[in-house]
């Protein structure tokens, strides 16, 4: 039946609810697709996915101030600060040990993800009320704790890097060398010392002793091994060991730490700071025998030098024979081979602690050139991509292994000084024929150290190397 002329036929009109398709059929399940694909991508979802991205971005003709400062502080920061990174990836070591830096790190972390809920909370209630939005609320949050996650990875681990600088690096409250027994003379020279003490226990006998000297000008560097069983040690006139031993040390000179370990009243004479006195007595001791000027020290347990050897995934070295290996160290992780060598070998830290330590292949004079070997090539091989990557590893057990007197830019630009190519140009060790460890003439010593530093000062061979 046909409608009286004054009434109007609705049907061809859509409801809210009903679009209507072309010829007055309703939407098929691919134009709802359409409008579905639609709203992700120009609707509230994607508006939400354009603030993860870039914070304020969405916001940006609403609330332009807003719109800015998210967009400088939860983007354009944290590109900067990436871009800072792989600029300086040379000094990576440097940017790590700066504690500054690493607070700069957890405040940009945290304004990574701050901005980033304000943006996304700022889209969803900028929609119109009838507007859907329960799809861009899921999204805003799993988008969010997606992007926290790294964040609060990057505060926690900064944090304990943080914590770990504190405990390794300790300070004098000067900035004064060591030990010092002439003006400045173009050197810096660090005192190594390696014992095989476990976690958290420093009263260790020095086993290894190698003096690392550097011509600041050139940066050519030399090291200088000092034997375990060096005699009759010397100290400066009126200090508390030359009081004790008038004659030079009664015992070797890797017994010097735990003598002053155990001597509270000849430990507070040594008091620097925060630094280990048996150290400093150590550092003094051989300053003044050899009249060369050690401005710093570093102090490792060697038990913690095979973790460090194992965090860092080994160490490669080419061997020219066979060298047999003593028993691992009591708390290895792995057994030893009985020998390694000939040819190129790598190493994990128990295998590295036993080529050090070996007696077997030649003597402990020789040993003590391996300790330089192996040094040199570890310092080599450690690139910046894997100081950053397992950093929290190398966190935790420098934490109890190493303990220094250098400061975090002093420690860390040696280091990238030397993993970027600087080379060990002299090596040697105070030992027989050279010096006559049992009955050493300390002025003898003093000239050979002072004809290697001319040599590194001059670019020339040095002879007895």
């Amino acid at each position: 039946m046909s409608l009286p002329p004054d009434r109007f036929d609705f049907s061809d009109l859509a409801t809210p609810s009903q679009p209507k398709a072309s010829g007055g059929e309703p939407p098929s399940t691919a134009q709802e697709g359409g409008i579905e694909a639609e709203e992700l991508i120009s609707g509230p979802t994607g508006a939400v996915l354009a603030a993860l991205v870039a914070p304020g971005a969405g916001s940006f003709f609403r609330r332009r101030g807003l719109s800015w400062s998210l967009l400088l502080l939860g983007f354009v920061i944290p590109l900067a600060a990436i871009a800072v990174a792989v600029i300086r990836r040379q000094n990576i070591t440097s940017l790590v040990l700066d504690t500054t830096i690493l607070l700069s790190v957890q405040i940009i972390a945290v304004l990574f993800v701050v901005t980033r809920v304000i943006a996304v909370v700022e889209v969803i209630r900028s929609r119109n009320e009838g507007s859907p939005r329960r799809l861009a609320s899921w999204v805003a949050c799993l988008g969010v704790i997606v992007l926290a996650l790294p964040a609060v990875w990057s505060v926690v681990r900064s944090q304990d890097l943080v914590d770990a600088i504190d405990q390794v690096f300790v300070s004098s409250g000067s900035t004064d060398p060591l030990s010092m027994t002439q003006g400045d003379d173009g050197f810096e020279t660090i005192l190594l010392l390696g014992g095989d003490e476990g976690p958290g226990r420093w009263g260790l006998r020095t086993d290894s002793m190698i003096l690392v000297t550097i011509h600041e000008e050139s940066g050519r560097m030399a090291m200088i091994s000092v034997p375990r069983n060096l005699s009759k040690l010397q100290f400066p006139p009126g200090s508390a060991m030359a009081q004790e031993f008038p004659d030079g040390f009664t015992n070797l000179t890797n017994a010097i730490y735990p003598y002053v370990f155990t001597h509270p009243e000849i430990a507070a004479s040594y008091a620097q700071g925060n630094l280990q006195p048996e150290a400093v007595a150590l550092a003094s001791g051989l300053s003044y025998s050899m009249n060369m000027t050690i401005d710093d020290y570093v102090l490792i347990n060697m038990q913690g030098f095979a973790a460090l050897v194992d965090a860092l995934g080994g160490v490669t070295m080419t061997l020219p024979k066979e060298i047999p290996l003593p028993r691992a160290l009591p708390g290895s992780k792995t057994p030893n081979a009985r020998s390694i060598g000939p040819g190129v070998v790598t190493m994990d830290g128990t295998t590295a602690i036993a080529f050090a330590r070996t007696r077997k292949a030649d003597s402990d004079y020789s040993r003590m050139g391996r300790q330089r070997e192996i040094l040199a090539a570890l310092a080599a091989q450690a690139s910046g991509t894997d100081l950053l990557s397992k950093f929290p590893r190398l966190t935790e057990i420098i934490s109890w292994t190493v303990r220094t007197s250098l400061s975090t830019d002093e420690f860390g630009g040696l280091v990238d000084r030397v993993r970027r190519g600087a080379a060990i140009n002299e090596s040697v060790g105070l030992v027989p024929p050279l010096v006559n460890t049992g009955n050493p003439n300390y002025a003898d010593v003093a000239m050979i150290i002072d004809a290697l530093q001319n040599a590194l000062r001059d670019n020339v061979d040095f002879p007895n190397a």
